[in-house]
């Protein structure tokens, strides 16, 4: 039988469906939603999973010969710190604090051992750094080095932090590490490192920079990027935010903390924006929000321009979930009516000429009207399971293989065969050749035993279910997933396609179904509530 719009066509014989689900349209984003649809939890419950070390650094100890000024800024930023990591679902039991002499050379290296020791695979860590970085030319590293200072003023390189940063990035599914310095005198040699912004006075977070690198634009550097590639340390599970590049200073304010700090928490705990209308809002959308608000608060300086923060590693990370997921940022449109423009509209004589035509003349050459900022392109559903993808601890394997790369429509079936190095529970959704259209294939109403185990082999569709190429021609993405924890999918929002779901695509939709892929559903049982999963990415195409 045929069910219009979900475009599924069932038989069922003894013990075999036969589902033709493959780039069949669903509801449109703006179809009426059911009166009792369910939602993802968005809110920010803390998880055992979860770990944080904030190191602040706002005096340091005295020495004559390297003298270091104070940061009044930074009782501020350990507050905000706190707040961002409460954001990233760390529990206030899981967050240690160091704080001037607290962090030394030697108790930082302690408190990311211990931090090291208590993290299981599969957790998240959020590590913080704020105080006062700086440079010097390193003739082995063949260039200007960064470093961090610590309370006793023995500095750890960038290629040192990185390497103490590496036991945390081999375990942890993903390490997110913010710090608030910076490395560059720039012209600072030549006048104060202190700008007057309003009733503040902005404190350069940098000290003891060497001569050869106070003018870096001709000088090598070597960025926490690098760094972090030497100690062998894969980028995919790592996300880098540092508050300014390497040849800028970065600005602590005194009434509120380091500006770069200020601004991620105002961003993280709600004010940035999911700019791709994916459903959530990944790391380089939470600085570029970021950035936005360093460029508003540093509108009134004259000599300096805004610090730009850099972030490095895997930029579509998702480092929390947001309590509401926020719509696309507006885009100007021109004043017409109605929705659908004609090609070529009535000229109307725009506020901006010059001169005003008659009414009922043409204009030989229109004044062009303003450029508007380009829309930003909405994610497809494609997009979106590229995204969840983009979540996956990359040290994990798992080989999915499909038994043909191209389907004939209505005559092919879809085989796959998947093998996972752990025991988890294995999911498939499937974006269709349409380009609207997503679909959660397995686990179905047919088929919820959906646990695999490592080494296994495993073939789905199971013989109580198949799927069958059902055009458009196009190209049909597949994203299989295998999870620690398993995932709420029966929560989702969407339409029953035979046995099959077809959530919602409207922004709740993605929200949520971003939410419910990339966390455990329910709460932690005896502390274990790992969100890690691996997942491959394929695509198959479906011809004539």
């Amino acid at each position: 039988m045929r069910t219009d719009p979900l475009c599924w066509l069932a038989r069922v014989f003894t013990v075999t469906v036969l589902a033709v689900v493959m780039g069949c349209a669903m509801a449109s984003a703006g179809a009426a939603e059911p009166a009792a649809a369910s939602t993802a939890t968005t809110s920010a419950t803390p998880r055992a999973s979860r770990h944080a070390l904030i190191i602040g650094l706002g005096r340091y100890q005295q020495d004559p010969a390297r003298p270091v000024g104070a940061l009044d800024g930074v009782t501020h930023d350990m507050r905000s710190a706190r707040q961002m990591a409460r954001a990233l679902q760390v529990p206030d039991a899981n967050i240690t604090e160091l704080r001037d002499e607290q962090a030394s050379r030697a108790g930082v290296q302690a408190a990311l051992s211990a931090l090291a020791q208590r993290v299981a695979a599969g957790d998240r860590v959020f590590v913080y750094w704020t105080g006062h970085g700086s440079r010097f030319h390193d003739p082995q590293a063949g260039g200007c080095v960064e470093t961090l200072i610590p309370w006793d003023l023995k500095d750890f390189t960038h290629a040192e932090f990185a390497r103490m940063l590496r036991p945390l990035g081999d375990k942890a599914d993903k390490l997110m590490v913010v710090y608030d310095a910076c490395h560059s005198g720039g012209a600072a040699a030549a006048r104060p490192a202190s700008r007057a912004l309003g009733a503040a006075m902005l404190q350069a977070k940098t000290s003891g920079v060497s001569e050869a690198c106070a003018q870096p634009s001709n000088v090598r550097t070597r960025s926490m990027e690098s760094a972090l590639s030497a100690a062998g340390m894969g980028l995919g599970d790592v996300v880098h935010i540092s508050s300014s590049r390497p040849d800028e200073l970065s600005f602590d304010n005194p009434q509120t903390g380091g500006l770069a700090t200020t601004a991620l928490r105002r961003c993280l705990m709600g004010e940035a924006r999911d700019l791709d209308g994916s459903g959530a809002i990944s790391a380089n959308e939470l600085v570029r929000c970021a950035q936005a608000q360093v460029e508003q608060a540093m509108r009134g300086a004259t000599d300096i321009t805004p610090q730009h923060l850099v972030v490095t590693g895997n930029r579509g990370f998702v480092p929390a979930l947001f309590a509401a997921a926020p719509p696309v940022a507006p885009v100007p449109a021109p004043v017409v009516a109605p929705v659908v423009v004609p090609v070529v509209a009535p000229v109307t004589a725009p506020v901006a000429a010059p001169v005003a035509a008659p009414v009922a003349a043409p204009t030989p050459a229109p004044v062009p009207a303003p450029v508007a900022t380009p829309a930003p392109v909405r994610a497809t559903p494609g997009d979106i399971l590229a995204q969840v993808h983009a979540q996956r601890d990359h040290k994990r394997s798992l080989k999915v293989t499909a038994s043909a790369q191209r389907l004939r429509i209505d005559r092919d079936p879809l085989d796959l065969m998947l093998v996972s190095d752990r025991p988890g529970h294995v999911y498939v959704a499937m974006a269709g050749t349409d380009g609207a259209s997503m679909t959660l294939l397995f686990p179905n109403e047919l088929d919820s035993d959906n646990r695999i185990a490592a080494g296994q082999q495993l073939w789905l569709p199971r013989p109580s279910w198949r799927v069958v190429a059902g055009g458009p021609p196009g190209l049909d993405r597949l994203l299989v997933m295998v999870t620690d924890g398993p995932r709420d999918w029966r929560a989702l929002r969407g339409q029953r396609a035979g046995p099959f779901l077809a959530p919602l695509l409207d922004q709740r939709g993605r929200s949520q179904l971003q939410a419910l892929l990339g966390q455990q559903a329910g709460p932690c049982v005896q502390g274990a509530c790992s969100d890690a999963f691996a997942s491959a990415l394929l695509d198959v195409e479906e011809v004539r």
